[in-house]
Formats: C-alpha cells, sequence, structure tokens
C-alpha cells in the first residue's frame, strides 16, 4: 500500500524499530515500570505508587530518618517494625513520627511478596497494600526475616512529587 506522509498500513513496519524490531516505535513514555506503555494518567500513577513505595522502604532500610522527605508533614502512621508499638504515630504524637525515626535502627533489606495492589483514589492520590519481608542481620551471625502486611496512602503535590499520607503496618502470621 502507497505510504501517505510516512504511514502505511502494513502489518510489518518497512525499517527495524528503534526498540526492539518487531514491532512500530514506542515513545520514551514507557521507561518507569519496565516496558509497559504509560500512556495515560492513571497507568503513570499506578507505576509511580509502586516506584516510590519502593523508594520509601529502600529509605526506611538505609536510613530511617532519610524516609521523612518522602512523608508529608501531617503524615499520620501505624508501623510496629519501627516504632516498637501499634500506637498510631504522627506529627503532634509522643513520640512523634521523626522521633521514632530518628532512633530506628536501619533493616538489611526488604522484599515485596508479590506486585503491590494500586487503587486510584482521586487524580493526584493512590493507596497501596502488599505483604511485605524485612529482614535483619543478626549478631549471632544469621539473618531474621519479619513478615509484615501494609498499606499506604499517597498523594501528589502541585509539583509532581508524591507524599505518603498515611502507613498502616502490622505483623502478618507466618503461612
Amino acid at each position: 500500500m502507497p505510504a501517505v506522509l510516512g504511514l502505511t498500513s502494513d502489518a510489518k513496519p518497512s525499517s527495524p524499530s528503534p526498540t526492539n524490531g518487531d514491532g512500530p516505535f514506542r515513545s520514551s513514555s514507557n521507561k518507569m515500570g519496565g516496558n509497559k506503555r504509560l500512556d495515560t494518567i492513571s497507568k503513570r500513577n499506578h507505576a509511580a505508587a509502586r516506584e516510590i513505595e519502593t523508594l520509601l522502604w529502600r529509605a526506611l532500610c538505609d536510613s530511617p530518618e532519610a524516609a521523612k522527605e518522602y512523608m508529608a508533614e501531617d503524615c499520620v502512621m501505624i508501623n510496629p517494625l519501627f516504632a516498637g508499638s501499634d500506637a498510631p504515630m504522627g506529627k503532634d504524637t509522643n513520640p512523634s513520627i521523626e522521633e521514632v525515626l530518628k532512633g530506628g535502627e536501619p533493616w538489611t533489606g526488604f522484599r515485596f511478596h508479590g506486585d503491590p495492589l494500586v487503587v486510584e483514589i482521586d487524580l493526584m492520590a493512590v493507596a497501596l497494600v502488599y505483604k511485605v519481608s524485612l529482614f535483619k542481620a543478626s549478631k549471632k551471625g544469621g539473618i531474621r526475616e519479619v513478615v509484615a502486611t501494609a498499606s499506604s496512602s499517597w498523594r501528589q503535590t502541585a509539583g509532581a512529587d508524591w507524599l505518603l499520607c498515611a502507613q498502616h503496618v502490622a505483623y502478618a502470621d507466618e503461612e
């Protein structure tokens, strides 16, 4: 079929694709979250939610105090893995989230059990639920694993940053 303005209806592209050679050119907007096209706000929000949740846990494991960078000023949470209790925390509680994170001991690492489930709350807000394992090297030489369930809510600022609004972490029953 003849080309009009470079477009054809041929099933096969006339030249190899710049991506993988077996399909049409894909926009660079498909970088975040793998090889999936992120061509809608919803897809970008879902990918961003998983990415920012991973960054939060990486910060919590490396240096808990650094995790404040991802939290809104009015963030509330229950996180016995860092606080030592299941009491709700916020900026005005005793201890506050900031105090708990400042004195928190880092973990060796973490692993999500599958992909976190994401729901869009609004155009600029998302929530996730998932199961996570945290690992800590013991002084006796072994690695201790703690399994927990978690839920996080995030909102996006006008500057496109995602901030944690609420998080609830609970110990999970071992299977």
